[in-house]
């Protein structure tokens, strides 16, 4: 564990055993304050579970399940209860003596909440509609009433929020334009607790992450959020806050039973179940504990995307139908080959066999006439998509005294599941686990955790396949092949009599055979590095963080200011599989430090009407210059009701452990990191490479008859400049209001702007004293002639490498969400964003793709009511978004537009503090893909029990 973070825990214990002595001496000196009293509704039914906190402390209480409720403050009076529970108006309750007896509490329901408090936008706690930035919030009963069978599919509801399924567990959310399969530009926070995977970079989703049960809000941020976040909150961020054991208590249990692959083409129906538990318990008020448990298992969903994506003028749909060149999106091992590449391999390889193809090179054809592929296979045919999660969490809080609270958390999440990356990726009993230490106080807040992966026996699909075709398709094919042209035969015959040949040999290792399953297993349990399938990653992340408000020194009715920073360390570890190393000899991998510090001063105006706010954050990455990210906003209130805000805010993304130090084979190309000692250590300074797009264009002017200077000038030789963050500075104004108390409005614009953008490019360098397992091992001071590189006769290698984009990026979009209370306690709700990116032909015409993966277009409707008759609530929301282009290492291709419709029906017994639901998602069962090879998604319906022991 890194010094720093040992130095930090040594520190939370020290001011731990401090403050245990501050509390002996306080309570011995101050006097109490003892309150006791009942909660209950409009209509005198008590109400259980309700938050009872006195303003500026920690302390506070819940009710019982009668309503009545005690607490001891070590406080003289005055002082101010906050009386509060997800569905009714919160109430402030002054206490002005010292025994406050029989206290008598009305709340009133609500059926839309205009007094949300959220302190994601700010740091420091805030009414949601004076948020000085857009701002979206789920609650307790927003997750008890979701139709969606999870909470986190239910996010996918919320204003202007883009969701990326890779299967039923692996969810990527994005905000704003360019999402991502494993999205790097969207924060995901749990607790405070980086919600990512260390190596593999994505966050886990709910693969791994909270238990429902547990979970008592969401708060969700679109748009650049680095000014007090930090790192890689370029495009939002989502804070996941679970419920605190003395605030919610008691036993809560969740069955839920379902089926899905309804009118499947490639699965039976199958099960769908999950399973949640939570118990939490105050033991005094100054101890309580909490354990939760979460199990879920169901058969996903299948990726069937069967187009061909090998570039050929006709494209068609799977089966190839003798075609010799097909590549499915679907499809894996059918990647497109080069027989003149793969006799240049063999020649640079030496010996008996390199000299004999040496002899008859020039009968080998490169270019369009040496193409072929081998069929592949389909996902369905041998790949596991059961996918299954096993969640466990516990936590120990102490309240130190009514000012201090100190407490311990523990995590940890196996999973099996699928993920498209540059691969279709399968994990396979993947872990994590995370472990915190925090101390709070109403003014400032002390955390240290650590977050350790395991990949288990993750590997990627379409390698396996690949690597089987090598052995049973790709060597026989090359061998008949080049025999056959040795004998006379045409180009055309030639390939034809290799077919044959390697098809009958491919008949021993099709799915369901012997021959096939043997290699399969062979090549899980052997690693990328070995020439395998499986990749190892057991990456760890140390962070630490701590946060002041300086109220209690500065008058915070003057202005009010707080100041924060964090120290966080990456200890790769994929033993090779996915990372390069550092320390070749001794097989180290690299280690990534970054630091940070912020401001924020806040001023009011105008007897709080007007609101400016303005923050300023430092970050330093150990391998890339400072970055200063400043945050300046403004909210104006107008006859009380009418909220206006406008910001000026930035963003930026340190390029991840895997931008800057993967070296992974992925097939078709060989990802290599942009860090500058990787660029040194494949020599691509000093050995030049061109873009991948250059050499095959002169490859084709070559064969076609063109001349060798006409084709050498179509080389495109790469430069390399420093690697740098990616950042964004976004404008935004926005209305937000609660009007009549019955519709509730919330509008913004923003216009954003991208420099420095990071996208990958392929290029492909000639390596020059033949194939090579190391490139240090490369001759420096050779290099492979041009003519050599287009016309064979040399080995080439492709790579795929991030780089920056020149200019700006720019971006626009608008939203506008509505949610109207109707009579009888109906809701009515939809909301419409829309996005668009303005610099396209920018990105193309310095030969990135573009990968704004966001369709222009996207709404929401939804209609509810929590209690339409006694005990029967409903709700139905139907989601629809445009269709759109989706970009990414895996491939590109259009996604359709499609709709999707999520409805529940449920009963409350209140006798048995029970909730029974019947629902479903995408009830029509209209088939859809959220992204390019991505599964298509069907209908799950579902039935659930939810006992809580303190229901409302």
């Amino acid at each position: 564990m890194s010094n720093m973070i040992q130095r930090v825990l040594t520190l939370c214990v020290v001011l731990t055993l401090c403050l245990c002595t501050i509390d002996s001496y306080a309570s011995e000196t101050e006097d109490e304050t003892v309150i006791s009293g009942m909660v209950t509704d409009v209509q005198g039914e008590p109400l259980a579970g309700v938050n009872i906190r006195v303003e500026g402390k920690v302390i506070g209480t819940s009710t019982r399940p009668d309503g009545t409720f005690n607490l001891t403050v070590q406080q003289d009076p005055p002082l101010t209860l906050i009386v509060s529970i997800v569905g009714f108006r919160s109430e402030r309750v002054e206490i002005t003596q010292s025994n406050v007896d029989g206290l008598e509490i009305t709340l009133e329901e609500e059926t839309i909440s205009g007094g949300d408090l959220v302190i994601s936008a700010s740091r420091v706690e805030e009414s949601i509609l004076k948020s000085p930035v857009s701002i979206e919030k789920m609650d307790v009963l927003d997750i008890q009433t979701a139709a969606s069978p999870s909470f986190y599919d239910a996010i996918s509801n919320l204003q202007g929020v883009d969701f990326s399924s890779q299967s039923l567990t692996f969810k990527s959310i994005n905000t704003r334009g360019f999402g991502a399969n494993g999205n790097t530009r969207f924060v995901q926070l749990i607790d405070g607790i980086d919600n990512q995977a260390p190596g593999l970079n994505f966050s886990v989703g709910n693969i791994v992450g909270i238990s429902e049960l547990d979970l008592e809000s969401a708060e969700l941020i679109p748009g650049a959020a680095s000014a007090l976040y930090g790192p890689n909150a370029l495009n939002g961020i989502l804070l996941m806050n679970s419920k605190s054991p003395f605030e919610y208590q008691g036993l809560s249990l969740n069955i839920k039973q379902g089926v899905n692959q309804i009118d499947s083409n490639v699965e039976d129906p199958s099960l769908y179940q999950s399973y949640d538990f939570r118990y939490g318990n105050a033991v005094n008020n100054k101890f309580a504990y909490k354990v939760t448990a979460s199990y879920l298992r169901a058969q996903d969903f299948v990726a069937q995307d069967y187009r061909d994506q090998s570039g050929i003028v006709e494209r068609g749909d799977y089966p190839r139908d003798g075609r010799r060149v097909f590549n499915g999106v679907n499809i894996y091992g059918d990647d497109i080959l080069n027989l003149g590449s793969i006799a240049d391999g063999v020649i640079a390889g030496g010996g008996a066999q390199g000299a004999q193809t040496a002899a008859i090179r020039s009968l080998i054809p490169d270019g369009p006439a040496g193409n072929f592929s081998a069929p592949g296979f389909r996902e369905e045919e041998y790949v596991d998509n059961t996918t299954e999660s096993l969640k466990f969490g516990t936590a120990l809080h102490y309240r130190i005294n009514d000012n201090y609270e100190v407490l311990g958390q523990y995590n940890i999440g196996f999973g099996s599941t699928v993920y498209t990356a540059n691969d279709r990726f399968v994990l396979d009993d993947f872990n994590i686990w995370t472990a915190k230490f925090e101390l709070r106080n109403p003014n400032f807040f002390l955390r240290a955790y650590t977050t350790q992966e395991d990949a288990g026996d993750s590997y990627a699909a379409n390698t396996v396949a690949t690597r089987v075709n090598q052995l049973a398709y790709i060597t026989p094919y090359f061998q008949t092949f080049a025999g056959a042209r040795t004998q006379g035969a045409t180009i055309e015959q030639a390939h034809q009599q290799a077919d044959a040949a390697a098809t009958a040999n491919q008949q021993n290792y099709l799915p369901g055979t012997e021959g096939f399953e043997d290699e399969v297993d062979r090549l899980r349990g052997l690693s990328i590095a070995e020439g395998g399938a499986l990749f190892l990653d057991k990456s760890d992340l140390y962070h630490a963080e701590g946060m002041y408000n300086l109220s209690n020194v500065i008058d915070p009715s003057q202005v009010e200011v707080i100041v924060g920073g964090n120290y966080r360390l990456y200890d790769l570890n994929s033993e090779g599989t996915l990372f390069a190393y550092d320390d070749v000899a001794n097989q180290e991998e690299f280690n990534i430090n970054e630091y940070g510090a912020y401001v924020q001063a806040s001023k009011s105006f105008l007897d709080d009407n007007l609101n400016l706010q303005g923050s300023l954050r430092y970050d330093k990455n150990e391998y890339f210059d400072g970055q200063l990210s400043p945050r300046i906003s403004a909210t104006f209130t107008v006859a009380d009701d009418h909220n206006f805000r406008a910001s000026y805010q930035t963003g930026f993304r340190i390029p991840t452990t895997q931008d800057q130090f993967i070296q992974l084979d992925v097939v078709s190309r060989l990802l290599i990191g942009s860090n500058q000692k990787l660029v040194d250590r494949y020599r691509f300074e000093t050995n030049r490479v061109y873009t991948a797009q250059s050499v095959r264009e002169a490859r084709e002017i070559a064969n076609g008859g063109g001349t060798a200077q006409a084709a050498r000038d179509a080389l495109e030789i790469v430069d390399f400049e420093e690697f740098d963050t990616e950042k964004v500075e976004t404008y935004e104004v926005g209305y937000k209001a609660l009007l009549w108390d019955q519709l509730m409005v919330d509008a913004y614009y923003y216009y954003s702007s991208y420099t420095d953008f990071i996208a990958e490019i392929q290029f492909i360098q000639g390596v020059p004293n033949g194939m090579t397992v190391d490139p240090v091992t490369f001759d420096s001071q050779s290099e492979p002639g041009q003519d050599a590189i287009i016309n064979g006769g040399v080995l080439t290698q492709e790579y795929g490498f991030d780089v920056n984009a020149d200019g700006t990026v720019d971006s626009h979009g608008w939203g506008l969400n509505l949610e109207y209370s109707l009579p009888k306690g109906y809701t009515l709700g939809g909301n419409v964003s829309y996005n668009k990116l303005l610099d396209q032909d920018a990105l193309i015409e310095q030969g990135f793709r573009a990968s704004y993966n966001t369709p222009e277009w996207r709404y929401n409707v939804s209609l509810a009511n929590r209690n339409v008759f006694e005990n029967v609530g409903f709700n139905a929301t139907y989601r629809w978004q445009d269709a759109m282009l989706w970009e990414s290492s895996f491939g590109s291709g259009v996604v359709p537009a499609f709709g999707s419709l999520d409805a529940q029906v449920s009963y409350k017994l209140s006798e048995y503090n029970t909730i029974l639901k019947l629902g479903g998602s995408n009830v029509l069962n209209e088939r859809y893909t959220t992204s390019f090879g991505n599964p298509l998604m069907g209908a799950i319906y579902y039935f659930s029990l939810t006992f809580d022991q303190f229901l409302n």
